[in-house]
């Protein structure tokens, strides 16, 4: 718990599919992959920060090849099954695989101007939605591989674009209705980033590209818009509090603070202040896919392995950490990632050495990426952390802040 500096450990990197106990921190570390499992290119590891890779009970994951494969692993054994071969047919943008809430063979997936589910037991996709009546002009659907659906995948958030990647509209569907609810076609401050879906379903979230240095949250019919503060266009993620409020949690790029926002009111809150004093080169990510304990959001951070000079370590560099959301939050140091980005501020940068953690939604297992201190270009492994069972209640003060 808190924010003490430590030594960061350099352990021997772990066999696959090995447990080790995180030096530092004590929580349990797995690796998955390998390169002998026969992925192809120099690494792998999960889509992205704010997606949950596992299935809901946790036996199937779904990992991203750093040449933009995607694979199917065994969760238990950390045995890879197959490359997924049904997204070959999609044109257009990246494939987007979301679980369904309830049934651990399917996910859902956008291929050019379709939403499909691909049923991992019988190895077949089918059509949930054909949108090319809808828009006429566009070539595909995508939320930019930063979005997601709601946790029970009824809403869903995407971006309509042409096949010259020109925006057509940004609209909200109902899976179980089976039909646009809503749909923005102009009228935006800037180009889109990435467009998703708050986790009640409620609020469709864009973001922007680099003039518009906030977040806008609209309603599904896209009749009312809340723009969340000045500064909410840093890395962030849709999340919980303990009682249920949807919020955006993000870098604010702005104040430095890791904050959180309101999507109803785009009140903000501030958590936690990034020691950016201490040592400029702090990147990070957050995770607030954990409905299981809501309440706490996931944040890992990155960096090169020697800090610009004149600076220093601080005390959140290359971890993973959970916050928690609320007015001087508690924080619970999980574990050091073992990635740096380089060996040092100057050097070539490996983008998946970033780890973007993503905590699954149960809330009990954390999935990353880490060169492991290894500095080829683009390489990586998949690891998790196995969370211990029901472990907001086991924090100092309780699982939720009204009993602290």
């Amino acid at each position: 718990m808190g924010t003490n500096s430590y030594v960061t450990p350099a352990p021997p990197m772990p066999g696959k599919a090995a447990l080790m106990q995180e030096p530092t921190f004590l929580t349990t570390l797995q690796r998955i992959t390998e390169r002998e499992d026969g992925y192809l290119g120099p690494g792998i590891e999960n889509e992205y920060s704010k997606m949950d890779p596992a299935n809901c009970d946790g036996t199937l994951v779904v990992l991203r090849g750093n040449t933009a494969a995607f694979y199917l692993y065994d969760a238990v054994s950390c045995k890879l099954l197959r490359q997924i071969k049904a997204f070959d047919d999609c044109d257009y943008a990246e494939p987007e695989p979301r679980w369904d809430p309830s049934n651990a063979k399917v996910f859902y997936y956008p291929c050019n101007m379709k939403l499909m589910s691909y049923d991992c037991g019988t190895n077949t996709s089918k059509t949930v939605r054909d949108f090319r009546s809808d828009f006429p002009d566009g070539a595909y659907i995508t939320t930019k591989a930063e979005g997601d659906a709601s946790l029970d995948r009824r809403y869903w958030c995407f971006m309509v674009e042409d096949s010259k990647n020109e925006l057509v509209s940004v609209m909200c569907y109902d899976r179980i209705q089976d039909r646009v609810l809503g749909r923005k076609d102009t009228g935006f401050p800037d180009a889109i980033n990435w467009v998703g879906m708050s986790m009640s379903g409620d609020y469709c979230i864009v973001g922007y590209e680099d003039k518009a240095i906030y977040t806008q949250v609209f309603s599904r019919d896209f009749a009312h818009t809340v723009t969340l503060p000045d500064g909410s266009a840093g890395h962030g993620d849709a999340a919980l509090t303990w009682d249920g409020r949807d919020v955006y949690v993000y870098q604010n790029v702005r104040t430095d603070f890791i904050s959180m926002a309101d999507m109803g009111t785009g009140r903000e809150t501030r958590l936690l202040r990034i020691p950016f004093d201490v040592n400029p080169d702090i990147g990070l990510h957050v995770s607030g896919n954990c409905n299981g304990t809501r309440g706490w959001a996931l944040v890992s951070t990155y960096g090169a392995m020697e800090p610009p000079p004149g600076k220093k370590h601080a005390w959140m560099d290359e971890q993973l950490l959970m916050l928690e959301l609320t007015a001087k939050p508690r924080v619970w140091r999980i574990a050091h990632t073992q990635s740096y980005t380089s060996d040092d501020y100057s050097g070539e940068k490996n983008y998946y050495a970033e780890a973007f953690a993503s905590i699954n939604t149960g809330g009990t297992r954390i999935y990353w990426g880490s060169n492991w201190r290894r500095y080829s270009p683009d390489y990586s492994d998949a690891y998790r952390v196995i969370l211990p069972d029901k472990w907001p209640a086991a924090m100092p003060g309780g699982a939720a802040p009204e009993v602290r």
